[in-house]
């Protein structure tokens, strides 16, 4: 249940920064290895916006419940062919650069109400507590790199996988920057450390559109899916105006 008073009437508009590691799940590597999954780990900061009007006198429940959110986005992670099925020279030799900036829009649920405290209320630990889920659209640009080790590099095509030998522009080793959209889902708990100031614990999952966000495209039965990420952030927000 949401706390309103009439001081905190006017506190609507919520701005946050946030950041932590980022998990890219794509080419590199060998699906579902732990090594892989550790190992292709980077950083991810935001920058975010919400529109909070749980505070306002008369409010809907979809005005207690939901808060509106943009995040300005800048992820960054170092790739590696990983596990035992790639311990082939060209993949061993073989590293990249998966580099993204984002900008996101949707909806955060808060199914027990948004927390809002009154300046002359006390409140216990666990009614400043918060969780929450969330669902958004994503414009990314990202911007793959890749190189190798061995004589020649990349400009060598001996020196290319055969699953990434492209056969045409969409497909094998493709580093063209490119804008992909995506379905971002997050999970996260809040709290409230003051009327207007708050930390948060979040765990997201970002689904790409494209499988060449990591500028690798493997030719044959074994791509299943396109390139997602995991990660998990803390952040601090503050109700400003």
């Amino acid at each position: 249940m949401s706390t309103t008073s009439q001081a905190q009437s006017l506190f609507e508009h919520e701005f946050g920064i946030n950041g932590g590691f980022m998990q890219l799940r794509s080419d590199y590597g060998e699906r579902f290895d732990t090594e892989t999954n550790f190992g292709n780990q980077g950083s991810t900061f935001a920058l975010t916006y919400y529109l909070n009007r749980a505070s306002r006198r008369r409010v809907s429940y979809f005005m207690e419940h939901v808060k509106y959110r943009i995040d300005l986005i800048y992820s960054n992670v170092e790739l590696q062919h990983y596990g035992q099925w790639a311990d082939a020279p060209v993949l061993e030799a073989m590293t990249g650069l998966f580099s993204n900036i984002g900008l996101s829009t949707g909806l955060e649920y808060y199914p027990l109400g948004i927390r809002i405290q009154a300046y002359n209320q006390r409140y216990s630990f666990i009614e400043n507590f918060s969780p929450y889920g969330g669902v958004a659209v994503g414009l990314n640009y990202v911007t793959p790199e890749a190189q190798s080790s061995l004589p020649g590099g990349l400009n060598n095509p001996e020196n290319i996988f055969p699953t990434f030998v492209p056969q045409d522009t969409d497909d094998g080793l493709n580093l063209d920057n490119r804008a992909v959209l995506s379905l971002n889902l997050r999970a996260g708990i809040r709290y409230n450390i003051g009327p207007r100031d708050g930390f948060m614990l979040e765990s997201s999952w970002m689904l790409f559109g494209s499988d060449l966000v990591d500028g690798l495209k493997p030719i044959g039965p074994q791509n299943k899916y396109t390139d997602w990420s995991w990660g998990i952030n803390i952040g601090y927000t503050r109700l400003l105006f």
